[in-house]
């Protein structure tokens, strides 16, 4: 069996995590705030 790969797809989703992960960066040096963290759709997971 043989599996098809978009590249497209994953390009995407590659450069989403990468922008999203300069998001997080960026709002735990304060320089950003959580309400444009929750507009990109990004949630911290909450603790036990």
């Amino acid at each position: 069996m043989k599996k098809e790969v978009n590249k497209e797809l994953v390009l995407k989703s590659v450069a989403k995590i990468a922008a999203d992960k300069e998001a997080v960066r960026s709002y735990i040096k304060g320089k950003t705030s959580i309400h444009s963290l929750k507009s990109k759709g990004i949630k911290f997971a909450k603790p036990l």
